[in-house]
């Protein structure tokens, strides 16, 4: 008897708190940094996270982490009144949602390297 395996797992689940933690991270990271150099650190890091934890479904955690950084980010803070914070932190922002897809990509080619 072939069973397919259901998409919404247990361990995608899982994911789904460290994306959730993870995003939160990265917009506090975003709100408080001086250069976009520690925002860019700090999403491929976790994207990394996310790809090697589901090397398979790692493309939908890093899809949630990008809704979830933008939500945060415009629902939960309020935008600098200097214009050039204001760019940095937009730099920053986006800059990270490239990232966070191309990290996960890598974290789950690491994991299924390891694999074989």
């Amino acid at each position: 008897m072939n069973t397919k395996a259901s998409f919404f797992d247990k361990k995608l689940m899982i994911g789904s708190v460290i994306v959730i933690a993870g995003s939160a991270i990265v917009v506090a990271v975003i709100k408080g940094a001086e250069s976009i150099h520690l925002p860019y650190i700090v999403a491929v890091l976790t994207a990394v996270s996310l790809g090697f934890a589901e090397p398979r479904k790692g493309w939908f955690l890093a899809l949630l982490q990008c809704i979830l950084m933008l939500a945060g980010y415009f629902l939960f803070t309020s935008l600098p009144e200097n214009t050039a914070r204001q760019e940095l932190e937009n730099f920053s922002l986006y800059g990270s949602l490239i990232l966070t897809f191309v990290a996960s990509f890598l974290g789950g080619f690491i994991k299924r390297a390891f694999n074989t």
